[in-house]
């Protein structure tokens, strides 16, 4: 069972104080305790209230957060309370047993605790006049409703002013009095004013020195130290809570402004509000909740600890050793030294007081709840390594000056050399830390005695010592008996830190936050909501020094912050940034440029001390140090940065030479969307963000390409035809439904058309139509409009762009022409689609109209081109010739084989620039018609020759096919006209033809195309020509065709000569004998072509040998020209001889043989 269901803490401990809420809570009364700094301070007080004359009675409780100024206010204010009030009675009690006297002092004469009207308010970024105010009329209207009586005049007077929007000094100085006078006649005795959190009034006020507040404070002051003429008149008090003094809040004004505040914060008596360690203990003991009974142990060691802590001279001044072991008792189970160290370590790196109590409220890592949780049995203790690690865990490090900063950086260092080998001395290495970094309390220290008993076992203490100190990790420093972590650094960043900034001089400060900042996109939310998509201000910083950016062409709304630093800039502001600043451009005069100006110089100081300090790269105690320093300094500068959009109020906001009354941060939004409504003022309503977008994503992209290809395809579909859900079906509905362009017509038949007059599409589509309109004379690309739709008045995202592009131009398909790189696109398809996506800039559009003589030609075109008798325009008019001659293949593209008219029509479509000069000019031209003006009654027959040419370009391919069909016929011995069921019957007869050649030119691949049995009769027909023109005749150009024609002639007479070798050979297919068959074949001019098969067998051969010897004798001493003209004269002059004289069978020996055959 864990301690969590044992001990409690009382919450009123650890919820901070609000001074507004709380004025009325018995619960807040019942938990203070009043401490001797607040005792004191009470003691002041009475001695003001308890008499009339002039004296001080204007106060500053100034102390840092969490140091409990808030509770010790609420507590004031109780105790000048309704005299029947439960808190009010409950608060005059606590002081009465706390001190008689002081509580005397809180009584009237009578002995009765006085009353007062008290008024409470809690600082916020407004005037201190208006606030005080409301606070004024809200505080005298509790006090006089008690009372049962009619109110007062002066609370009319009060609430008239709360009305105005100028409040001065003097008239609250006035109402003040009338109320001190009818405080007085219901027998108050004082008004108390209670300004909390009033640093958040000066910060207004150093940003509206207009407002004036600061003399309203020096008045008041003076007023209450006035006291009271009568002896039963009603004193004024005041109090103002502060963490820092005036002059702090005025470090961005003038120095004579700055001595001024000084001079009104004197009117104030300052009191330092800072408990003490000994009295937050006290505290501590009260919000820790106990069992009624603890066990004896506790009682014993809490003793021995106090006993051994006093011996040590580690007790604060005010404890001795009894009263020690009577709050340690109280404070468990955090141990004793634990119990000692957290006020100091609250002070020291955190907002006292309350981190404390947000440590005992803490449920967060090694946080008091979650300690409970974790204890098993009443006896065990919280030790100070679980405060280490709950600091470091869950408070910020950097908070903290200098020096502990360094103490800091070594401890985690020092961690990180030992690593996690020994729990033990990790826990006492923490437990050391956190006793250097409070500094040396007296006796308070890393000494043996405090560090024995800060785990369950000394021993182990002894050990965990030993080993740090052998790691060097851990110094004792035997003149004071103190354990010390190692301090690995000598460099001193702070010094270093300083000197560089000496050295900054007068930087830019627009120049260093427009590189760190200058990307700060400022949404204006509504506005975004209302649009469907991210509608924001780039932003820019400017100064006096840099009012050249100011004239820089700004295409998109910009935030411009002018950064003043004194009343010159802000003079320049109003005279030039004002007055020349682009109507897109909100200026903003930021008077706080010098607190900016600090923050910025602390981190270019921190990277020139990075820079050029090499020491520093080789010292891990000083990096870590230098690490957490410049982090902390970005935090600043981000900080005072986030407050230009965070405090909008403290600026004067600008927009086309007016004021932006902007008073607040929902002012702030507001106003963006408005002044972004005036400027996008034609901006469509577009909900969908995938699309919606400059740059979409991957994914949206894709969804948009589908989106393209629907619209293509599917315009006639509900939907598109998108089923379900995709993403193009969200962004169809934002984009194309919701706008009205994709409806059903009156026919009931869905498809595009322009939007509606009521669409929030309608302005952005007459400008595109009027960039359409602007194309009839030359063609343009889309991407001319880009620029204007982008901008104001339009403000179109990119990535709707192609969407809207591709619908206006299938609204107005009819009459636009699209050309790509400067061809003309009669079809889109998906394919050109996509390119135009990727590189709009590469398509044009062109819108027609016709108009004088070009009526009378169109009129020609329509006749010829179609026989419903509708009208057409001229892109459709264009489209099934653009069609038509797109389609025909790349031989009628490119033969000569036309007339010269359909070659000139075909070159027309080639050379056009446009579908318009085609049309009315080309065409025309091509088929021998003159088109000028006075020429339109010579169009008679234009429609005949049209089609004619038309019909010439059509027939062309087919008209090639017929002449090579005649030519295979030829080829095969047979009419020209034959069919080519008719050739593929006598191509048997070839059928094993091929095995008598060795087909070194294809002549065998022929033989078996034309052999082929498996191929119907066109696909047989063109796999011989393909084969003959080695590519498919729709490629054949006019030189093609010839070599074809070679081709198959040289085809043809192989063919027969290989013929005649398979029937010499088939008559010799009897004989046993090895044999070869030579055929001769002489060819002369002017003479009939002879040839003769020869075979010569193995027998014969032995014959011949003889004879070619003696003939190779006879021609060897000849050139080789020479013997080849012997040769082919001696082989000529004997197949005439031979074949004349019949001699059939007679061998014949040749040197030069043809083809030989071996069987």
């Amino acid at each position: 069972m864990s301690l969590v269901e044992k001990i409690q803490v009382n919450t009123n401990y650890t919820r901070s104080i609000n001074l507004e809420r709380d004025a009325d809570s018995v619960d807040v009364v019942k938990a203070y305790i009043p401490t001797t700094r607040a005792l004191d301070t009470l003691d002041r007080i009475g001695e003001t209230i308890e008499k009339i004359g002039s004296m001080p009675r204007a106060w500053t409780l100034m102390g840092p957060y969490g140091s409990g100024k808030s509770s010790f206010a609420v507590f004031l204010s109780h105790l000048l309370g309704a005299r029947n009030d439960p808190a009010t009675i409950l608060a005059q009690d606590i002081l009465e047993e706390n001190d008689q006297d002081i509580f005397g002092k809180f009584c009237n004469v009578d002995g009765i605790p006085q009353e007062h009207c008290r008024v409470f308010l809690t600082g916020s970024p407004e005037p201190l006049s208006q606030r005080l105010s409301t606070a004024l009329l809200d505080g005298a209207t509790a006090f006089f409703s008690r009372k049962q009586r009619k109110f007062p005049l002066v609370l009319e007077q009060i609430k008239h002013l709360t009305l105005q929007s100028i409040v001065t000094a003097t008239q609250i100085i006035d109402v003040i009095s009338q109320l001190q006078e009818a405080i007085a006649t219901e027998k108050g005795e004082g008004l108390l004013i209670v300004i909390d959190e009033l640093g958040k009034f000066l910060e207004y006020e150093a940003r509206h020195p207009e407002t004036n507040d600061i003399y309203l404070l020096q008045a008041l002051a003076e007023h209450a130290y006035k006291g009271c003429e009568r002896e039963d008149g009603a004193i004024l008090s005041i109090f103002v809570l502060l963490h820092q003094s005036f002059e702090q809040y005025a470090r961005g004004l003038g120095r004579t402004q700055q001595n001024e505040w000084a001079k009104v914060q004197g009117r104030f008596e300052v009191i330092p509000f800072l408990e003490s360690a000994e009295q937050t203990l006290r505290i501590v003991g009260k919000a820790i909740e106990q069992p009624k009974k603890l066990p004896k142990n506790i009682a014993i060691q809490a003793d021995q600890l106090a006993v051994m802590l006093a011996d040590t001279n580690a007790l604060p001044s005010a404890l001795n050793q009894s009263s020690a072991s009577q709050l340690f008792q109280q404070c468990y189970p955090l141990h004793p030294v634990s119990a000692l160290l957290l006020p100091l370590l609250c002070q020291k790196i955190a907002q006292n007081e309350r981190t404390l109590f947000n440590y005992l409220g803490s449920h967060e890592a090694f946080g008091f709840q979650d300690s409970l949780k974790r204890l098993e049995q009443l006896g065990d203790w919280i030790y100070p390594w679980e405060i280490y690690d709950y600091f470091i865990s869950n408070q910020p490090a950097a908070v903290v000056d200098h020096l502990t900063h360094r103490r800091w950086a070594e401890v985690v260092t020092a961690l990180e050399r030992l690593g996690d080998d020994n729990s033990d001395a990790v826990k006492i290495l923490k437990t050391v830390g956190l006793l250097n970094l409070i500094g040396a309390q007296a006796g308070l220290k890393a000494s043996k005695d405090i560090l024995a008993v800060c785990l369950k076992d000394s021993p182990a203490v002894e050990a965990a010592l030993d080993i740090l100190q052998k790691r060097a990790v851990l110094q004792l420093r035997k003149y004071n008996n103190e354990y010390r972590v190692w301090q690995g650094s000598d460099f001193d960043l702070e010094a270093r830190l300083q000197e560089e900034r000496g050295k900054l001089g007068v930087f830019s400060l627009a120049e260093r936050l427009s590189k760190q900042h200058g990307d700060m996109p400022i949404v204006a939310r509504k506005f975004s909501i209302q649009k469907g998509s991210m509608q924001y201000f780039t932003t820019a910083f400017i100064d006096a020094g840099s009012l050249g950016k100011l004239g820089e062409s700004a295409s998109t709304p910009r935030i411009v912050f002018y950064l003043a630093e004194d009343r010159q800039d802000e003079d320049t502001f109003t005279k030039r940034v004002v007055a020349n600043a682009s109507p897109l451009d909100v200026l903003v005069n930021y008077p706080h440029a010098a607190t900016l100006r600090d923050a910025v110089a602390d981190v270019l100081a921190l990277e020139a001390v990075q820079n050029k300090s090499q020491e520093l790269h080789s010292d891990p105690v000083a990096q870590r140090e230098f690490r957490d320093y410049y982090q902390l300094a970005l935090k600043a500068e981000e900080a005072q940065v986030y407050l230009l959009l965070e405090q909008p109020q403290r600026s004067h906001w600008f927009w086309q030479q007016k004021p932006l009354p902007i008073a607040s941060k929902q002012a702030f939004q507001s106003t963006l969307s408005d002044v972004l409504g005036k400027l996008y003022c034609y901006m469509p309503e577009i909900k969908n963000e995938l699309i919606n977008r400059d740059k979409p994503s991957s994914q949206a992209a894709a969804g948009r390409n589908r989106l393209l290809e629907m619209m293509l395809f599917n315009s006639d579909q509900e939907y598109l035809g998108i089923e379900k859900f995709p993403p193009e079906k969200a962004m169809y509905l934002a984009l194309l439904h919701a706008t009205g362009v994709h409806q059903q017509n009156e026919q009931g038949q869905w498809a595009f058309r322009s939007p509606p007059s009521g669409s929030s599409l309608h302005r952005t589509w007459a400008a595109i139509e009027e960039f359409l309109d602007s194309t009839d004379q030359q063609a343009r690309a889309f991407s001319d409009l880009n620029n204007e739709l982008t901008r104001t008045p339009y403000g179109l995202k990119q990535g709707v762009l192609p969407v809207l592009y591709l619908t206006a131009y299938l609204v107005h398909q009819d009459e636009l022409a699209l050309y790509e790189e400067g061809c003309y696109v009669p079809t889109l398809s998906k394919e050109v689609l996509e390119r135009f996506v990727k590189t709009p800039e590469l398509f044009k559009v062109q819108l027609f109209r016709v108009e004088g003589i070009r009526a009378s030609i169109f009129k020609q075109y329509v006749t010829a081109l179609f026989s419903d008798g509708k009208e057409r325009t001229v892109v459709q008019a264009i489209k099934p010739l653009a069609t038509f001659v797109g389609g025909l293949n790349e031989y009628t593209q490119r033969t000569s084989d036309l007339s010269e008219q359909a070659k000139a029509f075909r070159n027309a479509f080639h050379l056009a620039k446009s579908p318009e000069q085609l049309l009315f000019e080309g065409i025309p031209q091509a088929l021998g018609f003159d088109t000028r003006p006075d020429q339109q009654s010579k169009f008679d027959g234009y429609v005949d020759t049209l089609k004619d040419t038309l019909s010439a370009l059509k027939h062309a391919y087919s008209k090639m096919l017929e002449q090579q069909q005649g030519f295979l016929a030829q080829a095969l011995r047979l009419k020209p006209d034959a069919t080519i069921p008719e050739m593929r019957r006598v191509t048997g007869r070839y059928l094993g033809l091929d095995a008598y050649t060795v087909d070194t030119d294809g002549l065998k691949a022929f033989i078996n195309r034309l052999t082929n049995t498996e191929k119907d009769d066109n696909d047989w027909f063109i796999s011989i020509l393909m084969f003959i023109g080695k590519k498919s005749p729709e490629k054949w150009l006019d030189g093609d065709k010839a070599q074809a024609d070679m081709r198959l002639n040289e085809y043809s007479r192989r063919m027969l000569d290989l013929e005649a070798l398979r029937i010499h050979d088939q008559k010799r297919q009897n004989s046993q004998d090895e044999f070869d068959v030579i055929l001769l074949k002489s060819i002369k001019k002017g003479g009939k072509e002879r040839q003769q098969p020869v075979a010569i067998s193995k027998m014969q051969r032995e014959a011949t040998d003889e004879l070619k010897s003696r003939l190779n004798n006879q021609l060897s001493g000849a050139d080789k020209e020479l013997q080849l003209a012997v040769l082919a004269e001696l082989v000529d002059d004997f197949l005439r001889d031979y074949q004349t004289t019949d001699i059939s069978k007679q061998n014949v020996i040749v040197q030069r043989p043809v083809l030989r055959l071996k069987r």
